[in-house]
């Protein structure tokens, strides 16, 4: 048996908020990286965040709902505190890294979240496992280069 409506419209919500906590994350990485490379990769996958908001925005709309504006309030909650902490300590390109890394953990446990769902009818499943796919594999990608930079200290 598939899960309600609602319960599904909650679950495209959530993930719509990691969305664009990603998307913002993202381009405020963009912001603060000094090395051209790195501001072109965040520039990119919050591109594709902001992408992957639409789809997820559209199954909300198809399904009768309206998708709820911003992202969450602990990723936003998260922001400020970092703000505060930079304009002391000030950011490098490793911590940058490093939180666009704590940052996809939390996307991708959100997304496992979703996905341990037995009941989510086969088309939200389809695209929240496309989508997961390409949450995981930037996930693989900045974890891996973290783990480069800290070998290169």
């Amino acid at each position: 048996m598939t899960m309600n409506n609602e319960t599904v419209l909650d679950k495209l919500q959530y993930l719509l908020g990691t969305l664009r906590d990603g998307e913002k994350g993202f381009a405020d990485a963009a912001e603060h990286a000094t090395d051209a490379s790195l501001k072109s990769l965040f520039l990119e996958r919050s591109t594709q965040r902001s992408q992957l908001a639409s789809e997820v925005e559209a199954h909300i709309t198809r399904l009768g709902d309206k998708p709820r504006e911003g992202g969450s309030v602990g990723a936003a909650l998260h922001r400020t505190w970092l703000n505060v902490r930079d304009a002391v300590t000030g950011r490098g390109d490793y911590q940058v890294v490093a939180e666009c890394e704590r940052g996809e953990d939390v996307a991708v446990e959100n997304y496992q979240d979703v996905l341990k769902e037995a009941d989510l009818p086969a088309d939200i499943r389809s695209v929240v496992e496309t989508q997961f796919a390409q949450v995981k594999a930037s996930h693989d990608q900045i974890r891996d280069m973290k783990h480069s930079m800290e070998a290169n200290k």
